[in-house]
């Protein structure tokens, strides 16, 4: 039976970026098949308890180092962050069209133009420069459903936040500066305590 590591994201989410410019070269080199899994992260917030903004909720000093941080991953990993002046990011539309076609380059090319470029993706004609046509803007909107259910799928395995992990169905594995454990457990090593 084929591995699989399942990736859990919302665009909307700075960490969830910087995850996402890794996870496809980590599938590629580890061999494991790679699992977008898109999540309302709103929606999943308010299920389990979280503020919708973690960010905005942090103290100052906490929030400065936290946007520091985010900055050193990016030069860490060599990829672009510029901060979108829309934040918080309304990602339900490119979501919904996400779903219509869930492709690790359309992944990419959404998280990079809304966290490389600092664009609103949630404005039509942002994801038209992308590629998206008008029948999949319309179609989109079928997509609620979808959506519902990949939001409520990560709620129970257990996911909290973005970007998640779960290498084949196992335990959720949080935050992109845990990707050196997800690439291991990837390998079949064994990372879960005790």
């Amino acid at each position: 039976m084929a591995r699989q590591l399942e990736f859990f994201f919302d665009f909307a989410s700075p960490f969830a970026y910087l995850a996402a410019t890794q996870v496809g070269a980590l599938s590629r080199r580890t061999g494991v098949e790679l699992v977008l899994r898109p999540v309302l992260l709103g929606a999943l917030f308010r299920r389990v308890g979280q503020v919708d903004v973690p960010i905005a909720a942090m103290s100052e000093v906490k929030r400065q180092y936290t946007l520091r941080d985010l900055g050193r991953w990016a030069r860490w990993w060599g990829v672009p962050l510029v901060w979108p002046a829309a934040f918080p990011l309304r990602t339900v539309l490119p979501l919904r069209v996400f779903l219509g076609q869930p492709t690790l380059a359309r992944m990419e090319a959404m998280f990079s133009a809304s966290w490389g470029r600092g664009q609103d993706i949630g404005q039509p004609e942002v994801l038209a420069a992308l590629g998206v046509g008008p029948a999949e803007l319309a179609a989109a909107e079928s997509a609620r459903e979808a959506l519902f259910v990949a939001t409520a799928y990560a709620e129970s395995v257990g996911v909290f936040g973005v970007p998640s992990f779960r290498v084949d169905g196992g335990e959720v594995i949080w935050g992109q500066d845990r990707l050196a454990m997800v690439e291991r457990a990837c390998r079949g090593e064994r990372i879960e305590p005790g």
